[in-house]
């Protein structure tokens, strides 16, 4: 029997890493990390023990990008579910569900992974995700908090209660929080029960239908439905789902839509050199730089600069006597910002 199908939700915006990121390839396909994409490396990364090869879920734009990049990879034998138009995680997890259901039946451990983290310490992710496997097989829902480092307030958070029995790395949810302040998120990092709300998931189709049907029953019709007229792309094991049945959906998140609602639901804490990216200076904390602690990447050169982040794809770029700015040049435009202000370019887009 199947012991884990990953799912890959491989959407986006493309706002955050703009301009390097576009609608047409945000920031998963950039290959910023040693020449791969977040994407590539999600699918090595998903390569576990029982697992079967990913069900990929991505809008119909990017189909052709996602099969360019898993042939780079070598990633084979993998479905591609393709979403006629995006609304939002709610929808697609609840798509991947009802397709895994039909394919491998409803008591397989389903994993949900976003195709835009990055995570350093493989071997950790892969012992965490066994236990929540097993709890999901055991018919809880399972979110994966990860271990707060400092007080920030780009995050969702999970707060943990007791114990499960018999397990010492698993937790029932106390309580979810949506972003909070500074002071708020302080407190939460001296309390030592509040861990990141990851966006990684793991049920059993059993479990999820049976708490989608109460919380989010219309979303779980529209995404059935539009898994059972789904038709046959030109490519082969890609699925494009009905539109007129997914248009039905309400965009909402599964957080919202599901979790911050649900009973039986668990969290594993994992402690994994986690990042989301969400933003250039995460980029630049994570991406290898030279004495100055400046990340460059294309034609640019630097001098007497510090703390920086310069990017290009497009023009030659000189940068003289700088510290701690973000400098990212495409075709699509010209971003320059202190790096600590970078969470913010949503505000000038």
């Amino acid at each position: 029997m199947t012991g884990l199908v990953p799912v890959v939700l491989c959407g986006g915006s493309g706002t955050r890493f703009w301009p390097l990121s576009t609608d047409a390839s945000p920031k998963q396909f950039l290959p910023l990390w040693q020449g791969r994409s977040l994407f590539q490396i999600t699918l090595e990364r998903l390569a576990l023990p029982g697992a079967t090869a990913p069900l990929i879920i991505c809008n119909v734009i990017h189909e052709a990008e996602v099969r360019r990049q898993m042939a780079a990879a070598g990633i084979t034998g993998a479905t591609i579910l393709l979403e006629p138009e995006r609304r939002d995680s709610a929808a697609a997890i609840a798509a991947a569900a009802a397709w895994v259901a039909d394919r491998h039946g409803t008591d397989v451990a389903i994993g949900i992974f976003p195709s835009d983290q990055l995570i350093r310490d493989t071997a950790a992710f892969a012992a965490a995700f066994a236990t929540a496997a097993e709890l999901a097989r055991e018919g809880r829902l399972v979110t994966f908090g990860i271990r707060a480092d400092r007080p920030a307030t780009e995050f969702g958070y999970v707060e943990r209660g007791a114990a499960l029995p018999g397990r010492d790395t698993a937790y029932a949810v106390a309580s979810f929080h949506e972003k909070p302040e500074l002071a708020v998120a302080q407190r939460y990092l001296e309390s030592g029960r509040f861990d990141w709300n990851s966006g990684m998931f793991a049920f059993t189709a059993a479990g999820f239908f049976a708490e989608a049907e109460r919380h989010m029953p219309a979303i779980l019709a529209a995404a059935r439905a539009a898994v059972r007229a789904a038709r046959p792309a030109a490519a082969p094991d890609t699925l494009t789902l009905d539109r007129d049945a997914f248009l039905q959906a309400e965009r909402k998140s599964i957080d919202y839509a599901l979790f911050e609602r649900a009973a039986e639901v668990a969290t594993v804490p994992l402690d994994c050199g986690w990042s989301d990216l969400g933003n250039w200076r995460s980029a630049h904390a994570e991406l290898p730089k030279d004495g100055a602690g400046n990340v460059r990447i294309g034609d640019v050169k630097v001098k007497d600069c510090s703390n920086s982040l310069v990017v290009s794809n497009h023009l030659p770029v000189r940068v003289l006597g700088v510290e701690g700015l973000a400098i990212v040049v495409s075709p699509e435009g010209v971003l320059v910002t202190a790096l600590d202000q970078s969470a913010r370019l949503k505000e000038v887009l």
